[in-house]
C-alpha cells in the first residue's frame, strides 16, 4: 500500500488483465489464463513455466487492516451515506425511551443493513470497488439483497438485545461483556452470508473464516466488540449531560456508524480472500486447453526449445490437428530451423490432405517450391491425394504433381487413376485434348483394369 493507494499488479503475458497469482520463483505476476489449476480451481495453482506453487496475489493485499480504521472510520460519512446515520438517529430519538431497542433496531437500523450489505457485496469485487466507492439508494430496492441483509443484521441483534438488557437491568459489567464477546463473533457470520449464501445454514461455516484469516479477523472482531464498549461509554455520557431523546439519538447514530465502518471492513476481507473462500468475484476462469496455454507462456518467456519439444511430440499423435502443424512450422520458422521446416513438408502435406485442407496444402506446396524450384513430395500416393483436392484451384500445380510419375514410380499402383486425372485436368481445363489422349493410350496399353479402360472410353466419347 503507497499512501493508502492499493498497487494494482497485471498478469505478465496479458499486461491488460489484472494479476491474480504471484510466482516466488520467476518473480512473476500471473493471470488466471497462464497458470495451472485443477478444473479452473481458483484457490490453488502451479506456474507453468516451473511449476511451483503460487501465491494468491489477493492475500496480503494493501497492507495491514489495522492501519486503515481511520479510513474505515471515515468512509460512513460519505454525502451518499450520511442520510442512513441521520434515519437511525431521527428514530431512535422519537421513540419512547423505555422499549427503544427494538424499535431502533427495526425501523432505524433497515436503511443501515440494506446498505451495509450492499456495501460488503461491493468491495467484496475489487475491480467495482475501485470504480465505485459506495452504492446507490437503489441498493435498497433489490429484494433479493435483502434477505442477506436480514440474515446478516440477526446475530448482531440477537448479541445487543440481551446484552442491552443485561446493562440496563442486571449489570453493567455484565452486559459489556456478553456485547463485547458476542459480537467479536458478528463479522465471522457476515462474512459466512457474503460466501455461502443468504441461507440460515450458512452460519455453520462462520469459524472457517476466523481461522483462515486470523490477522485480518482480528481486526475486524475487535473492530466489532470495542465500537460496541466505546458507544455505550459515549452514550452513558450523553444521557448525562443531553436530553434523554437527544441522547437516543446520539444512539442511532453510533450504532449506524458501527455498522457501516463494520460493513466496509468486512468488505475488504472479502476483496483479500473471498476467491481463496470460494467467493465468485467475476474472475474469467481459463477457456483454453491447458497445453495450448503452458505453449503460450513458455513462447512468452523465450523458451522455444521447450515449446518445440512438446508440440513436436504432440504431432506424433491421432488427434493431432493442422493448427497444430500449424504452430509448430511457425516455431520452426522464427527459430531459425529452416532444414528441419523442409524435411518436415511432407509429413505436413500428408496432415492436410487427410484434413482437406487444400488451401493451405496449396500455400506449402507454393512456398517449398519457392525456396527450391521444382520441388514435389517424393511420395506418388501422396502428390495423387494433392492433385485430386487442388486440381480445380490450382490446375497447373496438380499438373506438376502428376506428369512423369511412370518415370519416377513406375510399379506405383495408383498410376492409371493418377494419369486419368492428368488426362481429365488437360482436356477440361487446359483445352489440350490431344495431350491428354496421349495419356489415356498410356492407361489404355498399361492397365488392364476394366474400370479404367471404360474411363478411358468415356472420356474419349466426351471429349470427341
Amino acid at each position: 500500500m503507497l499512501g493508502g493507494i492499493i498497487v494494482k499488479h497485471y498478469c505478465k503475458y496479458h499486461p491488460g488483465t489484472e494479476a491474480l497469482w504471484y510466482c516466488s520463483h520467476d518473480g512473476l505476476h500471473l493471470c488466471q489464463q497462464c497458470v495451472e489449476s485443477r478444473e479452473g480451481s481458483l484457490t490453488e495453482a502451479r506456474c507453468l513455466l516451473c511449476n511451483q506453487e503460487l501465491q494468491s496475489t489477493a492475500q496480503g493485499q494493501g497492507g495491514p487492516l489495522w492501519r486503515q480504521l481511520d479510513r474505515y472510520l471515515r468512509y460512513p460519512f460519505a454525502p451518499l451515506l450520511l442520510p442512513v446515520l441521520l434515519v437511525w438517529a431521527l428514530l431512535a430519538a422519537l421513540v419512547p425511551p423505555l422499549p427503544v431497542m427494538v424499535p431502533v433496531a427495526l425501523l432505524g437500523g433497515l436503511p443501515a443493513w440494506g446498505f451495509g450489505r450492499a456495501v460488503m457485496a461491493l468491495r467484496s469485487h475489487p475491480g467495482k470497488a475501485r470504480k465505485i466507492a459506495v452504492p446507490g439508494w437503489d441498493c435498497l430496492s433489490d429484494m433479493a439483497g435483502w434477505r442477506a441483509a436480514m440474515l446478516q443484521a440477526l446475530p448482531a441483534l440477537m448479541v445487543m438485545m440481551p446484552a442491552g438488557f443485561m446493562l440496563v437491568w442486571v449489570s453493567v459489567s455484565a452486559g459489556l461483556l456478553i456485547g463485547a464477546l458476542g459480537l467479536f463473533l458478528v463479522p465471522a457470520f457476515w462474512l459466512a452470508i457474503q460466501v455461502q449464501g443468504a441461507q440460515p445454514g450458512s452460519f455453520a461455516a462462520a469459524l472457517t473464516y476466523i481461522f483462515s484469516a486470523p490477522r485480518d479477523y482480528l481486526v475486524a472482531g475487535l473492530l466489532a466488540s470495542v465500537g460496541w464498549l466505546l458507544g455505550v461509554a459515549l452514550v452513558a455520557v450523553a444521557v448525562d449531560v443531553m436530553p434523554l431523546s437527544l441522547a437516543q439519538g446520539v444512539a442511532g447514530a453510533l450504532a449506524a456508524l458501527w455498522w457501516l465502518a463494520l460493513a466496509c471492513l468486512c468488505g475488504d476481507i472479502l476483496a483479500r480472500h473471498g476467491r481463496l473462500w470460494g467467493l465468485d468475484q467475476g474472475v474469467r476462469k481459463a477457456s483454453a486447453p491447458l497445453e495450448e496455454r503452458r505453449q503460450w507462456v513458455q513462447l512468452c518467456a523465450g523458451r522455444f526449445d521447450k515449446v518445440l519439444l512438446s508440440t513436436g511430440k504432440s504431432l506424433t499423435h491421432k488427434g493431432a490437428t493442422v493448427a497444430d502443424w500449424q504452430r509448430y512450422d511457425r516455431l520452426l520458422e522464427i527459430t531459425g530451423r529452416e532444414d528441419e521446416r523442409r524435411s518436415q513438408a511432407p509429413a505436413y502435406l500428408e496432415k492436410m490432405v487427410l484434413a482437406c485442407a487444400w488451401s493451405e496444402a496449396l500455400v506449402l506446396l507454393s512456398r517449398e517450391r519457392e525456396i527450391t524450384p521444382g520441388w514435389l513430395p517424393a511420395s506418388p500416393s501422396l502428390r495423387l491425394a494433392l492433385a485430386r483436392g487442388i486440381h480445380e484451384q490450382a490446375p497447373k500445380m496438380a499438373v506438376a504433381l502428376l506428369k512423369d510419375l511412370h518415370d519416377r514410380h513406375p510399379d506405383f499402383s495408383e498410376l492409371g487413376d493418377a494419369y486419368l486425372l492428368l488426362a481429365k485436368i488437360l482436356a477440361e481445363q487446359f483445352g489440350l485434348a490431344g495431350k491428354a489422349e496421349q495419356y489415356l493410350r498410356f492407361v489404355e496399353s498399361q492397365c488392364r483394369d476394366a474400370k479404367l479402360r471404360k474411363q478411358v472410353a468415356d472420356y474419349r466419347a466426351a471429349w470427341g
